[in-house]
């Protein structure tokens, strides 16, 4: 080979590399901008705020009230692996028709210790009334609310049989409760396949209180794939043992960021309300970790809300004003 042919053939060697490796920047590029692109659009910085009360005829039946229903669904006690059922009570707003063909947004709630599935929608709560309103003054969209429990029997369990079946119940509502009740109720999941509900994460919340707020963020961990909204009052999350918004905010928060990092999720792909009283006990548990969450560039303005209720406590009063408050930003009106 003559040494101008030598040239040649380098160059056209050193052009190939040359366009590979501008390739391969341009590819990592891209895929770091699919994963961290949208923090660099949202950047303003979460902020603490008050409620606003519950209006007095929110709390008294409205003129189209909806409807509760009880299914009962297949399931086991995960902790010791036996066959069961659990009951699911179901809201269903006014209007809705087993055979009709519009289809609705989903919130499954998790009750407090010592509660029961039922009691989010006895008269006494007065939350069906909320519902009821907010939907009827087009303050949300009509949407179906499933009230479940952790407790394997629907009974009070002790203190560390709830706290040990809760820690479970992630398996629970992805492989039983979710695909079983999806397919009785029309929700906007096409199918009952994995698939099927993951395309309709949009359109499911999960609300809990008290101990169910410590469920709620072990969905946000486990199941953030299947539900990208969430309405947590009055709790921490427990991932790293109890009280650990409290004493270990920073590990917490970590194992909430890995959970977005490891589903590739952007700051539009999921929203967080969480609310707390000023008297109420879990103040500081929930205080602490919301304000590590608020330190970090995956939870800001834009898909986490914080919301203190003045002189609140650990109760009803306190979960329908946290409801009335979340829910028009979850499933907002037209």
């Amino acid at each position: 080979m003559t040494d101008r042919n030598a040239k040649q053939g380098n160059s056209r060697l050193s052009g190939a590399a040359l366009f590979s490796l501008c390739a391969a920047v341009l590819f990592v590029c891209f895929v770091l901008y699919a994963r961290w692109g949208s923090y660099l659009k949202f950047s303003s910085r979460a902020e603490t705020d008050f409620t606003s009360e519950v209006p007095e005829e929110y709390m008294s039946p409205c003129e189209h009230p909806g409807t509760v229903i009880r299914i009962d669904y297949p399931t086991k006690d995960y902790r010791n692996n036996r066959d069961i059922h659990k009951p699911a009570f179901i809201y269903l707003p006014y209007g809705y028709e087993e055979n009709g063909s519009e289809r609705y947004d989903v919130m499954y709630m998790m009750h407090g210790w010592m509660m029961k599935a039922q009691d989010y929608l006895t008269d006494d709560a007065q939350i069906r009334n909320v519902f009821d309103h907010l939907i009827e003054n087009g303050d949300t969209r009509p949407f179906i609310a499933v009230c479940l429990t952790f407790d394997a029997e629907n009974e009070a369990a002790t203190y560390q049989d709830s706290v040990d079946q809760l820690a479970l119940f992630q398996d629970e509502l992805r492989n039983d409760a979710m695909p079983y009740l999806e397919a009785k109720i029309r929700t906007y999941a096409k199918g009952t396949s994995h698939k099927d509900l993951k395309a309709a994460r949009s359109h499911r919340a999960f609300a809990g209180f008290s101990m169910g707020a410590v469920t709620a963020w072990h969905q946000f961990i486990f199941n953030l794939d299947l539900i990208q909204n969430y309405i947590i009052m009055s709790g921490d999350s427990w991932i790293t043992g109890q009280n650990g918004g409290l004493l270990r905010p920073q590990k917490t928060v970590d194992r909430l960021v890995n959970a977005v990092h490891d589903g590739w999720y952007g700051q539009k792909d999921y929203f967080i309300y969480t609310g707390v009283g000023t008297i109420d006990p879990m103040h500081d548990q929930v205080d602490s970790q919301v304000q590590e969450m608020m330190r970090r560039q995956e939870f800001c303005a834009e898909n986490m809300v914080y919301e203190i209720k003045d002189n609140g406590y650990h109760d009803m009063n306190a979960v329908r004003e946290y409801l009335y408050n979340a829910l028009p930003a979850v499933f907002a009106g037209d």
